[in-house]
């Protein structure tokens, strides 16, 4: 639960006031710990666990092969992947070899990855093309991406996510006919883009905020408080990455549009209301894109406050203008 709501630290105190402990216990904080892009403590948990007498199952090695993932770990990842049948007789399941794919996309080698779904026969399952997709969006590979949209648009024709991350490569590679081909395709197949919001409690209330949002009663002190920031930050050598936003704008819009996204507006309120000094918890549906992600450790660093933000993958804690995920997300 603690782990869950953002609340690391006691996550932690609890599992170490536990007097007995047993697999699950294990396989919870190391659970929590890959989460919270904690990889190392989550290694040295899961070396604790062996030590200490509990086989790991299926649901320690997700995490751990989701840790490797997350920090870049490919040898390793490679190991405990093959130590799940020959040292401790597990079957992997589709999940499994889904984390191995994200391992070696995420790190880029791509005819690897082509040659591990070919050699394992996992070409007709969904999840493993959104993994590829999701990489291919990172690294800017066009040509994999296309065909990994392509497969999830038979494999499951009406989720929105294939159709949104190949818009978001052609956007990103200035292919602004190819993007305007994709939102006709969707259109006509009825599908639609799941927006993105962010939400944040404050006095026991919760706050959500879509990207641009003008709806919140606050919504004049939270861009003021907003512009406050962006004039701080410019002092401080930030510099926006106008990449991140996909759309045929001018860079001055591109600029503007940055600094309205749900999380920051949702930041915006928290810092003119919650008490000074208190960490700042923000959850969201969709990934943190590359500038909020600078913006956030900067903010984090100038008004010495601890910002949490948990998106649709992991938690990321800034602090100090540094990020726990190291910037691997």
């Amino acid at each position: 639960m603690y782990g869950k709501c953002g609340c690391l630290e006691d996550a932690e105190a609890n599992f170490k006031d536990m007097v007995l402990r047993d697999a699950v216990s294990w396989n919870t904080i190391i659970a929590v710990y890959a989460y919270h892009s904690q990889g190392e403590n989550a290694l040295q948990a899961y070396r604790m666990m062996i030590e200490k007498g509990f086989l790991p199952d299926e649901a320690t090695f997700l995490s751990i092969l989701s840790v490797c993932s997350n920090m870049g770990l490919v040898e390793e990842g490679k190991k405990h992947f093959e130590s799940m049948s020959k040292v401790y007789g597990i079957t992997p399941s589709l999940e499994h070899y889904a984390c191995v794919v994200n391992i070696l996309s995420r790190a880029g080698q791509f005819d690897e990855v082509e040659a591990f779904i070919k050699e394992q026969k996992l070409s007709t399952h969904a999840l493993i093309w959104e993994t590829v997709l999701g990489a291919c969006k990172l690294h800017g590979n066009l040509d994999l991406g296309e065909t990994a949209a392509r497969k999830l648009f038979e494999l499951q024709p009406k989720e929105d996510s294939a159709y949104v991350f190949l818009s978001n490569i052609f956007a990103s590679k200035g292919r602004w006919d190819d993007v305007q081909k994709i939102r006709v395709l969707m259109s006509e197949e009825g599908i639609k883009k799941e927006p993105g919001c962010s939400w944040v409690g404050v006095d026991g209330q919760v706050h959500v905020f879509v990207s641009q949002d003008g709806s919140h009663p606050k919504t004049e002190q939270i861009y003021a408080k907003l512009q406050d920031l962006k004039q701080r930050l410019s002092f401080s050598g930030y510099i926006p990455k106008t990449e991140n936003v996909l759309h045929n704008i001018s860079s001055r819009e591109k600029i503007e549009h940055l600094w309205h996204h749900s999380e920051r507006l949702a930041l915006g309120l928290a810092l003119i209301s919650a008490s000074p000094g208190m960490p700042i918890r923000i959850f969201k549906n969709l990934r943190i894109c590359e500038d909020c992600h600078e913006v956030m450790k900067v903010i984090s660093y100038v008004t010495s406050r601890e910002i949490v933000i948990r998106d649709f993958k992991r938690f990321h804690h800034f602090k100090l203008g540094s990020c726990s995920c190291q910037d691997s997300w």
